[in-house]
C-alpha cells in the first residue's frame, strides 16, 4: 500500500493524463479526481489549460473560510499551490507564496481570522495580511491548530516512517511517532485533530502480510495515535474486517472525537467514536447495499454535531452524512453538470450543525455549502 501522499499524487497525475490526453476537460467529470470533495460547483475558468484540486478547508465563521489545494497547467506539470478565500457570498483566489515553484497543499487549519497554517509539500502560514513560507519541504498531509501558537501536523516520510511536527508560534519541531506493535509493511497517517495543546488524535492505517500472492494473513488495520503534550502513543482502535482504514478525525474535546473511513473487505463506510478511553464503532447508512461507500473527511462543531463526507463507487456520487449525537443520517448532494461525474471529496469544515463548506474536485475547483438543511453548489474559481 502506498503512503497517503504518494497515493494522492498518483491519483492526481492519472486524473490529469486522462483529462488532457483526451484533449477535452469535458471528459474530466468522469475521469479526473484528487483525494477531494462532494459534487460541487464547476469553476468558470475550467478549460484545457488547468486541472484544479481543492484539498483542504478551514472556517472560522460561515463568512470566513480558507481553502488550499493545487493545480496543473499542463499534463506534464508542474503542480502549483492554490489558495482561495470565501467571504460568505463569493470566492477569491489569493496570491500563493510558492507562486512560480512546484508545490502542493493538502490541509489547512485556521484558529482565528488572522492565523492559518497550511501543509503539503511545504508549510505556509497566514498572519492576517499575507502568506509566508515556514518550511520549504514537508512530509505532512494534515494539520490542526488550537491557537496561532499551537499547531500539530502529521504525515509519513518517504521512508515510510510516521512523523509529526509541532508549531509553537515561532518554529517547527519534529516530534517522533511510534509505529504499531505489529510489524507493518506500510503505514498511512491521513488526519489529525487537536482539542487542546496537550491533546491530539491522529488516524490512518497500516498493513502487513501483503505479498506478491494473496495471503489469508494479509491485513490492513486502523491506526490511532494520541498526543499528550509531550509524546505520542498508539491507542487501540476498532477493526471490523480484514481491510479497514481511517481517513479523517475531528475532536471537540479529549472525550469526544469522531473518526471516519471505510471497510474495504465489507465495502461499507466506517465511523468510530472516541470517548476518552475507548473507541466504539457506529452504524453509518450506505447509499446502496450493492455499492462501495467510503468516508474521507469529517468535521464536528459540537460533541453531538458532526458532518462526514465521502464518495460512492469510487466517485460516481458524493456522499454526506450527519451525526446528531444519536445516529448518522444520509444527505443527498447535487451532482456536477456533466454526465457520469467522477468526484473525490477531500475536506469539509463546519462552524455549526447548519453551516458547513465542503471542497474537492472533478477536474475543476469544486465547492458546496451546507445551509438550510441541504447542500448547494457554489462555483469556485480556478487559478
Amino acid at each position: 500500500m502506498l503512503d497517503h501522499a504518494v497515493a494522492r499524487g498518483l491519483s492526481r497525475l492519472n486524473a490529469v493524463l486522462a483529462c488532457l490526453g483526451a484533449l477535452a476537460l469535458a471528459a474530466c467529470g468522469s475521469s479526473a479526481g484528487a483525494a477531494s470533495t462532494p459534487n460541487a460547483g464547476r469553476s468558470p475558468s475550467a478549460n484545457i489549460k488547468h486541472v484544479d484540486f481543492l484539498n483542504g478547508v478551514s472556517c472560522v465563521s460561515p463568512a470566513n473560510c480558507t481553502v488550499v489545494g493545487d493545480y496543473y497547467q499542463t499534463a506534464s506539470g508542474p503542480q502549483r499551490t492554490l489558495i482561495e478565500r470565501w467571504n460568505g457570498t463569493a470566492w477569491r483566489v489569493e496570491p500563493s507564496p510558492s507562486a512560480g515553484r512546484a508545490g502542493t497543499l493538502d490541509s489547512v487549519s485556521c484558529p482565528s481570522a488572522t492565523s492559518c497554517t497550511a501543509v503539503g509539500s511545504l508549510i505556509i502560514g497566514w498572519n492576517g495580511l499575507s502568506w509566508k513560507v515556514e518550511l520549504r519541504s514537508s512530509p505532512f498531509v494534515s494539520v490542526s491548530c488550537v491557537t496561532p501558537s499551537s499547531c500539530m501536523a502529521v504525515g509519513v516520510t518517504s521512508r515510510g516512517v510516521p512523523e509529526s511536527g509541532y508549531w509553537d508560534g515561532a518554529k517547527w519541531k519534529l516530534e517522533p511517532m511510534p509505529r504499531p506493535r505489529h510489524p507493518a509493511q506500510s503505514i498511512t497517517l491521513a488526519g489529525v485533530s487537536c482539542a487542546k495543546p496537550s491533546f491530539c488524535l491522529a488516524v490512518g492505517d497500516y498493513s502487513y502480510g501483503v505479498g506478491a500472492m494473496p495471503s489469508p494473513r494479509a491485513r490492513d488495520k486502523t491506526l490511532a495515535e494520541q498526543w499528550n503534550g509531550s509524546s505520542w502513543q498508539v491507542i487501540r482502535s476498532v477493526d471490523v474486517s480484514r481491510w479497514d482504514q481511517l481517513s479523517a478525525v475531528s475532536c471537540t474535546s479529549p472525550r469526544a472525537c469522531t473518526a471516519v473511513g471505510s471497510s474495504a473487505s465489507q465495502q461499507f463506510a466506517l465511523a468510530e467514536r472516541w470517548d476518552g478511553a475507548t473507541w466504539q464503532t457506529q452504524h453509518v447508512p450506505d447509499v446502496n447495499l450493492t455499492g462501495y461507500t467510503r468516508l474521507t473527511a469529517v468535521s464536528c462543531s459540537h460533541d453531538s454535531a458532526c458532518m462526514a463526507l465521502g464518495d460512492y463507487n469510487g466517485g460516481v456520487l458524493a456522499v454526506a452524512e450527519s451525526w446528531n449525537g444519536a445516529a448518522w443520517r444520509l444527505h443527498p448532494m447535487p451532482s456536477p453538470p456533466q454526465p457520469e461525474p467522477y468526484v473525490q471529496p477531500a475536506s469539509l469544515s463546519c462552524t455549526g450543525a447548519a453551516a458547513c463548506i465542503a471542497v474537492g474536485t472533478d477536474g475543476s475547483a469544486l465547492a458546496e455549502i451546507w445551509a438550510d438543511g441541504r447542500w448547494q453548489i457554489t462555483p469556485a474559481p480556478g487559478p
